[in-house]
């Protein structure tokens, strides 16, 4: 009977951490101010999971953004920046700027300049975060004084501006990267990026740079850098200046710079599979995948036509921002084409009702929405044809699919070009897409059994781990609210100038 107690007592203790991780949080009851004004719709996606993940475990979420959650959700409330700022069409501040990317331009020319790049992030932040503050919903938010708040929680995409907000409900922050890792994320959290081994966010290289790569990964770093010190952050401080200064005194708003430095954490939307090893420090957490959920079942005319594909099933999407519906007809028709002669099935992202059913293959199904995770998953998905956003290429990584990325813009190519290096990959400019060159490509993926053996190794790599992203993610915005922004967690480094840092000054 002692041994029967003995051996009961300890099984129970060792299920207790299972048994916690499905009781109710014990932070139950937080004040969460969720900050998401960016109108990018794939970002919006992944930040959704974090909100009904949030609300899940009865924490009261309020959020600001462009798009209406789009279901009824306990716990939270929204206040919508409407109308959102018009990402595809010209910006009413500048009618040349690249802060606006229109569908039709990307099809027709691919952007590759590096600093092309920085500086459409650099304007993107600036314009759109100008818009979500001078949004009378947001206007009238901000004037309010009845509210409290125990954390901020904010996307960190170039909205510096709204870690006022922080200072307004003197609360902690956390911030989300939907986009990866960045030099200045190492330097909110005290540690300096060591430029001759970690590339820049926007450059493909490994860490094994050759010298002319270390001497561009150098200018262009010290060029972010120096850009973003001396002209950015004060741009976006602005900002906030004239849109918190109907509230609080000018003179008690802290800099922008102070703000970024009191991120408690960073929740960094990357995986040691597509990025390159680089040193880290409390407060940055890896959370690569946190958006993908299991599968669900599909649609039963879907279902079926995947089911009983026996040759498999190509998924080709373009995502959230760029569409099908648009693309020049040509380079539809050349898709539709190749698309025909495949033995697979293949089901098509399109966005609108006026393609032709005369033009479609048997073998094609044209859809305007797609389960993208749940056809991933399908055992039969035997290719994805992708433009290489970050949310797509964890996702097929995740369930072992290889993938055929056409990239248009910001870290598309070098999503691609790392997903090339691991062995499961290949990509083409839409601008070269032909008959022959896309058909080539499809086949060549499809046909080469090496891609797919080696996407279900990368699957292995991609989900094998302690504990899966979006409990650690949760784990990080409850330590962080409820130890009140963990000031244990910053290194003091953060306020070395970087002679002392480097200890030049001895």
């Amino acid at each position: 009977m002692w041994l029967r107690t003995t051996c009961t007592a300890g099984c129970l203790l060792l299920l207790l951490p299972l048994l916690a991780g499905s009781l109710p949080s014990a932070d139950a009851g937080y004040r969460i101010l969720f900050l998401a004004p960016f109108p990018g719709p794939s970002h919006w996606l992944m930040l959704k999971h974090f909100i009904r993940e949030l609300t899940d475990r009865q924490h009261q979420v309020t959020c600001i953004t462009a798009f209406p959650f789009g279901e009824p959700l306990k716990n939270y409330d929204e206040i919508l920046i409407d109308p959102p700022y018009p990402i595809r069409e010209t910006c009413k501040y500048d009618p040349i700027c690249p802060c606006v990317i229109p569908v039709e331009g990307l099809f027709a020319s691919s952007q590759t300049s590096d600093f092309d790049k920085l500086s459409m992030y650099w304007d993107l932040g600036i314009n759109t975060s100008r818009h979500g503050l001078e949004s009378n919903n947001v206007r009238q938010f901000i004037r309010r004084t009845d509210l409290e708040f125990d954390l901020i929680v904010a996307e960190q995409f170039f909205q510096e501006s709204w870690l006022m907000f922080a200072h307004k409900y003197n609360a902690p922050i956390v911030t989300i990267s939907t986009y990866g890792y960045s030099d200045f994320f190492d330097r909110i959290m005290g540690l300096r990026t060591p430029w001759s081994f970690v590339p820049h966010m926007i450059l493909s290289y490994e860490d094994d740079m050759d010298f002319p790569q270390r001497a561009y990964n150098f200018l262009i770093s010290l060029y972010d850098a120096a850009y973003r010190r001396c002209i950015y952050l004060p741009d976006q401080f602005e900002l906030a200046r004239e849109a918190f200064g109907e509230v609080m005194p000018v003179d008690s708003l802290p800099s922008l710079r102070d703000l970024e430095q009191s991120i408690s954490v960073i929740l960094v939307n990357s995986h040691p599979v597509l990025s390159v090893p680089r040193p880290t420090i409390r407060g940055l957490v890896n959370i690569g995948g946190a958006h993908i959920r299991e599968p669900k079942p599909l649609p039963d005319e879907l279902r079926r036509f995947m089911d009983e594909a026996r040759h498999g099933v190509i998924y080709f999407s373009l995502g959230a921002y760029m569409q099908s519906a648009v693309m020049p007809v040509e380079k539809r028709t050349a898709i539709l084409r190749v698309f025909g002669t495949l033995p697979q099935r293949v089901v098509w992202k399109f966005e609108d009702d006026r393609l032709p059913n005369k033009d479609i293959p048997p073998n094609v199904m044209v859809t305007k929405w797609a389960p993208q995770n749940d056809i991933l998953a399908h055992p039969n998905t035997v290719l994805f044809i992708s433009h290489g956003g970050q949310f797509g290429t964890f996702e097929a990584m995740h369930h072992g699919v290889p993938v055929l990325f056409m990239p248009f813009f910001g870290d598309q190519h070098r999503n691609a070009d790392r997903a090339i290096k691991q062995g499961f990959a290949q990509k083409m400019s839409f601008t070269a897409v032909t008959e022959q060159s896309f058909g080539t490509n499809v086949r060549h993926l499809v046909e080469d059994s090496r891609y797919y053996t080696r996407a279900k190794e990368i699957s292995k790599l991609f989900t094998d781990r302690l504990v899966k992203p979006m409990d650690e993610a949760i784990f990080w915005i409850e330590y962080t609210a409820r130890h009140k922004g963990a000031p244990h967690l910053k290194s003091k480094s953060i306020h070395l100038h970087w002679l002392t840092y480097n200890s030049f000054d001895l």
